[in-house]
């Protein structure tokens, strides 16, 4: 929910300025989804911070999908693509041809890295792809805003003159189509040797690009293997099954967790379903369910010593029971086999 906040701010504001600058509806939609696809690639980020060669509990947590130590050179063309994305979306008819040529060579220039990022996550081992959704529709939008850029333009573009002579006959140069279009693309390799010659200044290794892919592990260029996972610590509902009382939450039988024994219940029974079909649906966004399930859960379950909280508890939690019941019908070909199978029997 804290999250959550800011992208709602966020979007309210973008939603504000849309309206009072009268932006064109499919690229008000276009803005918005991209604003919404680009914060759930944030939470992404901020699950998958660990490096390759941390223990993890996989449930709670993930492996950095690009190498912290290396990810300079990523943010910094992140940031140059955006920029470039932004002017030549809005001011392309007056921006003067140099500027042109070298926003289209960033874009270029970001439309691989968006592509290789693609690839890292799509490889992913423990099913990320929905991370993928942002840089594939930034790729796209890059893609749409250099065919209309180049489509739109004129055969001779015109521009300021500049007190500058060299700057002048550079724009000169660069006033025909056909020109800029050469000349941005062949600028993309001295414009990304510099900025890499930049950033070495910086600390910055001169193969960071891929190393930030490889040096990772579980993703799709990753060349190294994690250490065994740590144990997950369960499912605070435990609690309310443990100590409620039986009249109310209604315990089934024993089962087992974490190779201990635990009370179970229905309501436990069909959260662990529910959480067990986000898991096959989107592991991402079943390991930042779980992990501030886990943050506050832990909390919680300090909290619940006495029968009557317990049962507040289970009565509080009856309409997410509910709602995830729902979803299990919904979704699930076999609904109450899957939650009949929950957490093994101990039988003596």
């Amino acid at each position: 929910m804290i999250l959550l906040l800011p992208i709602l701010i966020l979007v309210g504001l973008c939603c504000y300025g849309l309206m009072k600058q009268q932006v064109p509806l499919a690229q008000s939609l276009t803005i918005l989804c991209y604003i919404f696809l680009f914060f759930l690639f944030l939470i992404g980020v901020a699950i998958d911070v660990h490096p390759y060669d941390k223990a993890i509990d996989p449930i709670d947590n993930g492996y950095e999908f690009i190498a912290k130590q290396y990810s300079l050179i990523y943010l910094v063309f992140f940031l140059l693509y955006h920029i470039a994305l932004v002017l030549l979306w809005f001011r392309k008819s007056a921006l003067p041809p140099l500027i042109l040529a070298l926003g289209l060579c960033v874009l270029y220039i970001g439309l691989f890295f968006n592509g290789v990022l693609i690839l890292q996550l799509l490889g992913s081992q423990e099913g990320a792809g929905i991370l993928a959704c942002f840089p594939a529709f930034s790729l796209l939008l890059g893609l749409s805003i250099i065919i209309r850029t180049l489509y739109d333009l004129p055969k001779n573009l015109s521009f300021s003159t500049s007190k500058y002579q060299w700057l002048n006959k550079i724009n000169e140069k660069l006033s025909t189509k056909s020109a800029l279009f050469c000349s941005s693309v062949i600028a993309i390799l001295p414009v990304f040797v510099l900025i890499t010659l930049i950033l070495m200044l910086f600390g910055e290794d001169y193969d960071a690009v891929s190393k930030a892919l490889t040096e990772t592990t579980t993703w799709g260029f990753s060349q190294h293997d994690h250490p065994p996972h740590l144990p997950h610590q369960g499912h605070y509902l435990c609690t309310v099954a443990a100590c409620g009382s039986p009249q109310l939450v209604k315990p089934l039988r024993w089962g087992i967790r974490g190779k201990q024994r635990i009370i179970v219940n229905r309501q436990l029974q069909i959260a662990n379903a529910f959480e067990e079909l986000i898991a096959d649906l989107s592991p991402t966004l079943h390991r930042f369910i779980r992990k501030n399930y886990d943050r506050y859960g832990y909390n919680l379950s300090k909290k619940i010593k006495t029968r009557w909280a317990s049962n507040l508890t289970y009565i509080l939690m009856k309409p997410l029971e509910w709602g995830f019941l729902l979803c299990l019908y919904t979704f699930c070909l076999r609904p109450e086999e899957k939650i009949r199978r929950q957490y093994l029997e101990v039988r003596g």
